[in-house]
């Protein structure tokens, strides 16, 4: 039986040494895994993920407010925010916890006082995080700044996002997958390549070559990063032909504890249980059976 090719699109803060070897061997294991589990594994036959490292030509936008992967970052590559990047945080953050915005203490010394690691951070920031703390729960933004940081570093960087699509859609060509599984900031990335028209299409031009699309831990229902590939008050949409499946955990502080059907057209949503620790862990999210499902419906297309 032919080899099922999948291609994963990673999210943030892997690391210098996660190589495209080191990232699709780490998922490889818990879809073999989900799959034997549950009982799939005959009909979907032989499947090889590919999972293309990006990070050799993204830019470090490291911030020590981050905790969802490896710490790699020194405090010399904590890079200061600039103004553009703080309005972008700002609206980001308001889009996560809207109620928070009215929270904000506004009084002359708010946001001065800094905590630890907070030094490269901006007052109206510091205002903001706090406020969001208080609404969405202690600690919330201490997971969520890396990822908006990085999120800008795609969207407002337009090298950088080039050539983040360039290593995705290389590997799409190279092994011709029919499947993607995109997690985190890479359901950003992958959500915005089929909006531009950049992923390989099928022979006959009727549309992408690939046919089934999963997300896991998606921040596109709430991340400000939507108005960078999305035009807004339209619903979220794949192009005809592909099968998009969302998966979301109710711990995952990254897709706030939600799915995507309020906002997309055509999309599954599936809730799954990751567990309280770890709940954005990808690995956590490749071993459910609805992963296992739509590998072996992907093999029957």
């Amino acid at each position: 039986m032919k080899m099922l090719q999948i291609v994963g699109v990673h999210g943030i803060k892997q690391g210098k040494s996660a190589t495209t070897a080191t990232l699709s061997r780490t998922w490889q294991v818990p879809v073999d895994e989900g799959l034997a589990d549950s009982g799939h594994a005959a009909t979907a036959g032989p499947v090889r993920l590919t999972v293309p490292s990006y990070q050799g030509v993204y830019p470090q936008t490291m911030t020590r407010h981050m905790r969802l992967g490896p710490d790699t970052a020194g405090p010399d590559e904590d890079t200061p925010v600039g103004e553009e990047e703080e309005e972008f945080i700002l609206r980001s953050l308001a889009a996560y916890a809207p109620s928070a915005v009215a929270e904000e203490d506004d009084s002359p010394m708010a946001g001065q006082t800094l905590g630890p690691g907070e030094g490269r951070l901006t007052p109206r920031i510091l205002r903001r995080a706090r406020a969001v703390d208080r609404v969405a729960g202690r600690g919330v933004t201490d997971r969520l700044l890396w990822l908006v940081r990085e999120a800008h570093g795609y969207l407002r960087q337009e090298e950088t996002g080039a050539a983040v699509r360039a290593e995705i859609r290389a590997a799409l060509t190279a092994t011709g997958a029919r499947m993607v599984i995109a997690h985190s900031l890479g359901s950003v990335v992958f959500y915005d390549m089929l909006s531009r028209g950049e992923v390989p299409a099928a022979t006959d031009g009727s549309g992408p070559a690939m046919t089934s699309l999963i997300t896991c831990g998606s921040p596109l229902g709430w991340l400000a990063v939507r108005k960078g590939v999305h035009t807004g008050g339209a619903p979220l949409a794949v192009p005809d032909g592909v099968e998009w499946t969302n998966l979301y955990a109710g711990n995952d502080l990254v897709s706030r504890r939600g799915g995507l059907s309020h906002l997309a057209a055509g999309v599954t949503d599936v809730k799954v249980d990751n567990g309280t620790l770890n709940a954005h862990d990808v690995r956590r999210y490749l071993d459910k059976p609805v992963v296992a499902e739509r590998i072996a419906k992907a093999r029957v297309l």
